[in-house]
Parts: C-alpha cells; structure tokens; sequence
C-alpha cells in the first residue's frame, strides 16, 4: 500500500498536467468600421465623421452567414474617431473553428424579422450599412472591417427672390415638404440596399427647417433645410408655403434619385410664381 501511493499521486498530478497544456485560450474579435466611399462623405450626408454612428448595431451568424432568424442584434458597438470599435458585449471565436460572421447598420431597426430589416425615418436621419464581413476563425483570427455606406440621398433646397417686392409678397418660407416613403426594408442576406416596405407609408417630409418655421427669403440664395429620403414619386414635387401665400405645389426636373448622392434645388420666387432653377 505505501509502495502504491506514490505512484497513483504522480499519475494524478501528470493527468492534471496534461490538461491545463491543451486548454483552448478563448481568441478575441476585434472590430473597425470605416466608409466605403470614393468621395468625401460631407458632400453626401450629415454623417460625416465615423464616429458620429454611435451606437452601431452588430448582427452575428456563426458556420453560413444567414441572419434569418435573427429579431435583434447581437451586440451593438461605439466607434472612436480612427474607427476603432468597442463592442458591447466582448465576441470571441467559436472553437469549433467555425467561420466569424458580422453585418452592422446604424440607426437601429424598428423590427428585424426573417431576415429583413425594417426602417422608420423622419427625413432627418442617414441610415447607413455595412456587407456581410467573413470574419476569421479560431485558428485565423482577423480583425472585422465593417465599411459603411450611405443607402439614402440627400436633397438640399436653396431659396431667392427675384427682388425684394417678390420677397415680401411671399413672406417668409412656412415649410418646404417632399412626399417619400417613410417605412423601408434591408434585407440582411444580399447587398445592403434599402427598398420601400410593402407598406411604405408614404408622407410629406419637411426639410430640416421644419413644418412651422419663419425663415425670410432674400435676393440672394440661401439653404431652406435638406432631407434625407430613398426615392419620391416621378419627378420630385415639393409643397412650399410661406407666411403670405397658401401651399403651392412645384414640379421639378429631378426624375431619379440615387442613394448616397446629393441633389440641389433652387427655388427662385417671383412675384405670383416659383421656378426652379
């Protein structure tokens, strides 16, 4: 029995060992998110520096990339300034070795759901998206580059008068409204796209003046507000209406709108009339 004891203890502490030098250590993910653009982001959207997207919303799909399940993300992330994420919950590699998926989007989603998203907005937001990025394994880890795009345009509108006379026959600019879809879809499995929902509930958006404003038209131009919208019916119509004169409706040029593109309209009042120039 003494002679036995020994050796059963070293056996014991060899095993526990043996353990400890094949213990998997967990391999954290790292994120960075950027713009996939090819011109200056200012041109385009009120977005304009990364780290104003706070927070982005991550969705994770581990093995197959297919977020049709998901009803939320699973972690949201602030970016810093270089573009450097934090996420809200620390992700790491499945040890399976099991391919890392991310997609991410911002703002939040109203409702996810059999892998569409869906979008509320006002005319004020700039809702933005990065692809499905393949992000490493266990054995190949890889930092996730999330590159955002601009999935809405922007429509600006600029207002003069053709002399003072006109300008006070008008009186200052009430509201400027475009008619867009409000309610739009992403699906989360192909190319981040935004379409109009099924029921887009179409409304008329005022410009970031806003519905009830009293902003007074010169003879030079100056901004009456934009709007952040995905298309308008053919061609683009806007409601005016000012302090002196009832709601006109003014019919532009303007047949196609692209996502992440800038439009100008100038409105040039004269005394009984508003031209687009």
């Amino acid at each position: 029995m003494q002679k036995t004891f020994p050796a059963a203890l070293l056996f014991i502490l060899l095993a526990g060992c043996s353990q400890t030098d094949t213990e998997q250590v967990p391999v954290p993910i790292s994120f960075y998110a950027g713009y996939n653009l090819g011109v200056a982001v200012t041109t385009r959207a009120p977005i304009y520096d990364i780290d104003q997207m706070e927070p982005i919303q991550i969705l994770r799909s581990d093995g197959t990339a297919d977020y049709s399940s998901h009803t939320a993300p699973d972690l949201t992330g602030t970016v810093a300034a270089d573009g450097t994420v934090t996420p809200s919950i620390p992700q790491y590699y499945d040890e399976s070795g099991a391919q890392a998926n991310f997609l991410a989007f911002y703002p939040a989603a109203r409702t996810i759901q059999g892998g569409t998203a869906n979008f509320k907005i006002t005319g004020q937001e700039d809702v933005t998206a990065a692809q499905n990025v393949y992000g490493g394994s266990f054995s190949s880890p890889a930092t996730v580059t999330l590159a955002f795009r601009h999935l809405l345009a922007q429509i600006r509108v600029e207002v003069s008068a053709q002399n003072t006379s006109a300008a006070s026959s008008w009186g200052p600019v009430t509201y400027i409204k475009i008619q867009a879809a409000t309610s739009m879809d992403m699906n989360l499995n192909a190319w981040p796209v935004l379409n109009p929902a099924s029921n887009p509930e179409n409304e008329y958006l005022p410009t970031s003046i806003g519905d009830n404003a009293s902003q007074n038209i010169t003879t030079t131009y100056a901004s009456a507000g934009s709007l952040m919208i995905l298309s308008t019916p053919y061609p683009v119509q806007l409601k005016v209406k000012t302090a002196n004169k009832e709601e006109q409706t003014v019919t532009t040029s303007l047949w196609y709108v692209n996502n992440a593109n800038v439009y100008t309209i100038r409105l040039y009042f004269k005394n009984n009339s508003i031209e687009v120039q």
